[in-house]
């Protein structure tokens, strides 16, 4: 599809072995922006417990299940379509791991960092990864999030965020 930038397989396997197994196995994942369902694919195959894919495209949801049937993962994973802004806060949270990639022209990561600040979407200790372009230099290790680290590859960065606790 135009305009479609599925992860590279090298960022994703960079983005995983930063990460570790233990922010995958057992776990309860969320792909945003999941394009082909790729980052979300591959915590399954991982040993991710559940994965929710949102994607605003149908033709990109059908091909998504259609993979997860293949695969036998379907029982594994919900596919919701929408605005990631506006399907965000119907997921049923309890996430440990939160995957965006959203198009490089995307101006939401911001927004998706303060919708997530509500601790029953992404857990204590859960970890928010950011795809975006290299050169975006916008701070989000805000609220509750801390910078676990960040990374450049070609033209793709990697934000990868830990979330604390929430005050108050």
């Amino acid at each position: 599809m135009a305009g479609l930038r599925p992860t590279s397989e090298r960022v994703r396997a960079a983005l995983f072995s930063i990460i570790g197994p233990e922010a995958v196995e057992g776990k309860r994942v969320a792909d945003l922006y999941a394009g082909t369902g790729a980052l979300g694919l591959d915590a399954l195959s991982r040993g991710a417990e559940w994965v929710s894919f949102v994607e605003r495209n149908g033709r990109l949801c059908s091909t998504i299940r259609e993979q997860l049937r293949l695969l036998e993962m379907d029982v594994q994973a919900g596919v919701h379509r929408g605005a990631v802004l506006r399907v965000v806060e119907a997921l049923p949270g309890g996430y440990d791991l939160v995957m965006a990639d959203p198009p490089y022209d995307s101006s939401e990561l911001a927004d998706l960092v303060e919708a997530l600040q509500s601790p029953r979407l992404l857990n204590a200790g859960g970890l928010l990864v950011l795809e975006h372009r290299a050169d975006n230099k916008e701070e989000y290790a805000v609220g509750r999030f801390s910078l676990k680290t960040s990374r450049t590859y070609g033209d793709t960065g990697i934000t990868i965020l830990t979330a604390g606790v929430v005050n108050g």
